[in-house]
């Protein structure tokens, strides 16, 4: 089920007989929320369109297609997610990349904006539209109308298209593709979904004849299997008309073939493999029991996906609290119950064990859940989750108001492809808080009753290479489930925890001076104990706040002798609770709140950030203030850390992925010891104690720092709360200066290779890098020499080329500890076209040093700026940033500078002065990644 929302405030039950209309409503079917304009065209096509205002001036078109690779012909494999591709090579009103052109023009991002996907069951395209101009709402439209049943497929982009597919293809290679192979047939039960992966198979997607993606075309793509969803800042009646008129017309067959509804069928057996790799680093038991799946359109399907939530919760809770036993023999450990496909559900368990701990690991783990299936939970465990839940609902009604186009276009998605009820908000937020408080243990244990079954339950045992001698067999690991069946196991003893953060409430400060910075409505406060705190208040959410906090100091002032453990402090301390509570009890005595606090510690500097709802403000105060004043050390956890830490240190680079990562970071860093990898030495030298000395040290003294808060609040109403916790964080007035380190690349033009893994793949990444003279102009040329050298890439290597499918350019500037820019440049390709795509790039970047940006460049980088800018411009994120960074690099708060202005200096000739600066080649350095020696065919 895809809950929208959790959502807020005091509700009176309709109570008819002592009971709630909800309750003698059960097994009822779901209305459908009215706010939803649906229909049905005479040929079949189905529309919702629904109006909402979040964000503004923007709607969201999807186009669902109940078609998906399970529609397949034998000799069509690979043709549905085919199909998705060619729907952007051409269609009767928008030629070969004129849609792409046309709408990256209006601000619309190809890949981030402009999207598609397919799957077994449906292909979906995704496409959000401008709506302040009322044109391109109706292009949308006719952009929708051509994808549902006008695409050209031309055989000669056609063939084109065949390099780019068999690129995404070749990206999943690996061990995760080599494990999956052997699994799927397994967990699919050799059903028709074992043999319709939407990839496809090289054979057919290099051979097919262009007839065969017609047929598959002209088949399925038809208005009775269709439907058209627009959410967003639209008018409903205006675009309900346009739909009725545009897409009548839409034909569907004269001898349309059915559309089966292909199920997986379970067999009543038990499966078991065991699959070896030698690049997998650790041993893995996964077992999945599968059942049939159930619907979401009742009253009583809604109230057992409600059930199945809590008990999943409780049963991750639990989990949890067992990962923080002393030395434990697994790695980590995962269970719940979830989706499955082809129309079924399942109950998962897996656990990664320490070498030679696999039986343990799983006694350990398996006892747990025995442990729930015999005694189910504790009322105490209900009632937490229970809180939770209603606090979760509480919270999304406050935001309802802002709730994201987005978000009810996946409902309206599950509805068309699954029948799933979308029965809106206001209802979902009256039936929970009618129906919460009725669902007992028993409904919980039933649950687990239900899905911890032992029959239609596969098994895999994963593990390196190099283990395959020493795993236990299918009879063995029978026996270990026949053993717990019958073991004595206790009932689960729950620990309670006070409700009272603090103890003591400190005396606090007060504010000495106070000032505003107009120009961004800011409220500044200094407090008795010199702490600044910025406030800014905004409506971007009704009940959200968000913080972070700054001063000097960091952890490069410590020797290189106590980097390790320096650099470690924040996962070791912070993760060990506040004060007298563990993990654990601070998770149970904040349920019910929406409060949450980390602390961190960067090269120059340390603070706190976080977030919380406006009632919570207090509560996130006080974690603030333990933050600094109580930081916890906690032996067993750092133990297990270290532990689990050294397992993946010792098989690290049987990953090939890992080995190039590495190589990277190293080579990048000039094999700067505190960038460098991470090794069981290291992991040695690491100290529980002297992390606790360093996090200490680091939050002594607050008397520089500066709080920077923004959300939805009164900024007079909170300044109590503020003196009373910030004005009683310590004050040494220490006068600390973060210690620069200065980095070093190396210079000149460098080329490293590395050769590792099976995969027939290579991954190449470009990374041009220098000095600059940083400002925020000048980054903004680099952000748009690096967008048109991604328009070029994605042209000369995947269109033309047809060697790439994603080639990606990224570019980036800091100011701070250097001066410095990098361009990075990256694609996955067949190992044997290296060289030719780098030539590629290579001339790209010669044109634009010779010719500049065109015109039609310069409009779709400064479409895409300004759309971008005015979206994240409206977020609590965006100014906490934007406050904290300016602070930070001690820059002036001032306006959001003129973005016209600012988008007048990006020209054809700055894009070329851009281009020879910064992609001169004189410092790059060419990363490859390649199948070993032998490997490649």
């Amino acid at each position: 089920m895809h809950y929208r929302h959790w959502a807020a405030a005091g509700l009176m039950l309709l109570l008819v007989n002592g009971k709630s209309a909800f309750a003698q409503q059960q097994g009822q079917p779901m209305p459908l929320d009215t706010a939803v304009r649906t229909g049905k065209l005479p040929n079949g096509f189905t529309y919702y369109i629904r109006r909402n205002a979040e964000p503004e001036k923007r709607a969201f078109f999807y186009l669902v297609n109940k078609v998906g690779s399970i529609l397949e012909d034998e000799d069509q494999q690979g043709l549905a997610h085919f199909m998705e591709h060619m729907n952007f090579n051409g269609t009767t009103h928008f030629k070969k990349n004129d849609l792409i052109d046309y709408l990256q023009k209006a601000g619309v991002r190809f890949g981030a904006d402009l999207n598609a996907y397919t799957s077994f069951d449906e292909t979906v395209y995704q496409l959000p539209i401008p709506t302040d101009n009322p044109a391109m709402v109706g292009k949308g439209l006719n952009i929708m109308r051509d994808w549902a049943q006008e695409a050209i497929l031309d055989a000669g982009d056609v063939d084109k298209e065949r390099g780019v597919i068999l690129e995404e293809k070749r990206l999943q290679e690996g061990v995760g593709n080599r494990i999956q192979q052997q699994t799927i047939p397994i967990l699919f039960n050799n059903s028709r979904y074992a043999f319709r992966s939407p990839i496809g198979t090289d054979s057919i997607l290099k051979t097919f004849p262009v007839a065969t993606i017609h047929r598959f075309y002209k088949d399925w793509y038809r208005p009775n299997l269709q439907a058209l969803i627009v959410v967003g800042d639209v008018n409903v009646d205006a675009v309900e008309k346009q739909i009725r008129k545009q897409f009548a017309d839409l034909k569907n067959p004269a001898n349309e073939r059915p559309r089966p509804a292909y199920k997986i069928e379970l067999t009543g057996k038990n499966q078991f493999r065991t699959i070896t790799d030698p690049e997998l680093t650790a041993t893995e038991l996964e077992m999945l029991v599968k059942h049939p799946g159930s619907k979401l359109i009742t009253t009583a399907d809604y109230r057992n996906a409600m059930t199945t939530s809590l008990f999943n919760q409780m049963l991750s809770h639990r989990i949890g609290e067992l990962s923080q036993q002393e030395n434990p023999p697994y790695l980590g450990v995962k269970a719940g119950v979830g989706g499955f496909s082809g129309g079924l559900e399942q109950f998962t368990y897996s656990i990664t064990a320490k070498p030679g701990k696999l039986q343990e690991a799983f006694t350990d783990t398996w006892q747990l859940i025995e442990q729930v299936k015999r005694y189910g939970f504790t009322q105490a465990e209900l009632d937490r989750v229970k809180l939770a839940y209603a606090t979760s609902m509480d919270a999304a009604k406050q935001e309802k108001s802002k709730t994201p186009s987005s978000s009810y276009v996946s409902e309206y998605q599950r509805l068309f492809l699954d029948g799933a009820a979308a029965p809106g908000f206001d209802w979902e937020y009256d039936f929970v808080k009618a129906t919460l408080p009725g669902i007992t243990l028993e409904d919980i244990k039933a649950v687990g009753t239900r899905f911890i079954t032992t029959t239609n339950r596969d098994i895999f045992l994963v593990a390196p290479e190099k283990e395959k001698g020493n795993l236990p067999d299918s009879a063995t690991i029978e026996s270990w489930f026949n053993k717990m069946a019958v073991a004595a196991i206790k009932p689960y003893n729950d620990s309670t925890a006070t409700s009272v953060l603090l103890k003591t409430i400190p005396t606090g400060g007060k504010v000495v001076s106070q000032s505003t910075v107009a120009a961004l409505d800011i409220k500044q406060l200094t407090l008795s104990n010199g702490i600044k705190v910025w406030l800014k208040s905004t409506n971007y959410a009704n009940d959200q706040i968000q913080f972070m906090s700054f001063a000097p100091g960091g952890i490069n002032k410590f020797s290189n002798e106590d980097f390790p453990t320096a650099a470690n402090t924040i996962g070791i301390i912070g993760g060990s609770g506040l004060g007298e509570y563990s993990p654990v009890q601070l998770s149970k005595m904040l349920n019910g709140k929406s409060a949450a606090v980390g602390a961190y510690i960067g090269g120059r500097s340390q603070g706190i950030n976080g977030g919380c709802r406006t009632e919570d403000l207090e509560t996130a105060l006080q974690l603030i203030y333990m933050r600094y004043t109580a930081p916890r050390k906690d032996p067993v956890l750092f133990s297990n850390a270290i532990a689990r830490s050294k397992e993946a240190v010792r098989n690290r680079y049987d990953d090939p992925n890992n080995v190039f990562r590495d190589t990277v970071s190293a080579v990048l860093s000039n094999y700067n010891y505190r960038t460098s990898p991470v090794t069981l030495e290291r992991l040695d030298s690491i100290s529980l104690d002297k992390a606790l000395a360093i996090y200490k040290d680091r939050f002594a003294d607050a008397s520089q720092a500066n709080f920077v808060f923004v959300g939805n609040f009164n900024a007079d109403t909170i300044q109590p709360l503020l003196e009373r916790y910030l004005g009683a964080l310590p004050a040494l007035n220490l006068k600390e200066k973060g210690v620069t380190l200065h980095g070093e690349v190396p210079k000149g033009k460098l080329v490293k290779v590395v050769e590792k893994g099976k995969g027939q793949k290579a991954t190449v990444l470009l990374v041009y890098n220098g000095e600059c003279a940083y400002s925020a102009e000048e980054n903004l040329q680099l952000q748009a020499l690096t967008e048109v050298l991604q328009y070029r890439l994605l042209t000369s290597l995947r269109e033309k080329a047809g060697e790439v499918y994603t080639p990606s350019a990224q570019g980036s500037m800091v100011k701070e500890p250097d001066q410095r820019f990098a361009i990075n440049v990256s694609f996955g390709c067949a190992p044997e076209h290296v060289d030719h795509l780098v030539g590629l790039v290579a001339q790209d970047i010669a044109d634009l040093q010779s010719k500049g940006a065109t015109s039609d460049e310069l409009k779709k980088f400064k479409a895409g700026y300004r759309t971008q800018i005015e979206l994240q411009v409206k977020s609590n994120e965006f100014w906490l940033q934007y406050i904290a960074g300016r602070l930070e690099r001690e820059e002036e708060l001032k306006a959001l500078p003129d973005v016209e202005k600012r988008l007048k200096q990006i020209t054809g000739s700055s894009v070329k002065s851009a281009a020879a600066k910064y992609l001169s080649g004189e410092n790059v350095i060419q990363f490859v990644a390649l199948p070993e020696k032998g490997e490649t065919k």
